[in-house]
């Protein structure tokens, strides 16, 4: 066993003798250092809580810790999915307890990059298709997974104020600055109160940056990644989506 216990990003799961051997192979230095390798035994020994139930790791499962929420892991085929829909969610929820009477995401945006290496064997990201993806783009696909309208009588108090700012922490929303700002400007506490506001929201940051990590399970090549493993650790989307507040 690497570790007693899971404590890093990005967990890969092993045979015992991979688990144990893998760090005398040559590329081992370009393995990222927040990515833990587990044997299988010992992931069923630490009793990982995975958060998607359904999925229960195999051999070369990738897992992906939850940036929200403590101890617990992802499947790397179910990241984006978990992740995106709860921040989704919780704007939805923040925005009822702030007191709006109207909330409405309009459309998603999407922008698709290749996670490489370059000439100074850093970490950079190049457009997928430079020609087509010089400017940023509505997708269609996902402007009809994230759209929303919802209306609420626009009831507001000192308690739900403070709802919404524990929301915001508990969904890693708090320290977004459109958010931080946006719980600001409507703290009951200080007059001049924000009325509307329309704003895009980033739902991938996080997963981006867990993402990053993973990509050198891919770089190093100790370990044989399935395709659509590839394929996820290389691609960096940044899923925007644009919203409409209205408080009056």
């Amino acid at each position: 066993m690497e570790n007693c216990k899971l404590t890093r990003d990005i967990i890969y799961v092993t045979s015992e003798e991979r688990a144990t051997n893998y760090m005398w192979e040559k590329t081992a230095n370009k393995l990222n250092p927040n990515v833990q390798i587990v044997s299988l035994d010992d992931i069923y020994e630490m009793g990982v809580d995975i958060f998607d139930g359904k999925k229960v790791p195999v051999l070369d499962t990738i897992l992906i810790k939850h940036p929200f929420k403590p101890n617990k892991y992802i499947p790397l085929e179910t990241t984006e999915d978990v992740l995106t829909k709860a921040k989704f969610k919780s704007l939805g929820i923040i925005a009822h307890y702030l007191g709006a009477k109207e909330y409405e995401t309009t459309f998603a945006i999407t922008e698709s990059k290749e996670r490489i290496i370059n000439a100074n064997g850093e970490l950079d990201y190049k457009l997928i298709n430079a020609a087509s993806s010089v400017r940023i783009k509505e997708n269609d696909s996902m402007t009809g997974k994230y759209y929303r309208h919802e209306t609420f009588r626009g009831e507001f108090s000192m308690a739900s104020y403070n709802q919404a700012v524990l929301e915001a922490k508990q969904n890693g929303l708090y320290d977004d600055d459109d958010i931080n700002y946006l719980l600001k400007t409507r703290n009951p506490k200080f007059g001049n109160q924000l009325t509307s506001q329309h704003v895009r929201f980033n739902l991938t940051k996080e997963l981006n940056s867990q993402l990053d990590i993973a990509f050198s399970l891919k770089v190093s090549s100790i370990f044989k990644l399935s395709a659509n493993y590839n394929q996820i650790v290389s691609k960096k989307q940044d899923i925007l989506i644009e919203t409409k507040l209205i408080f009056e």
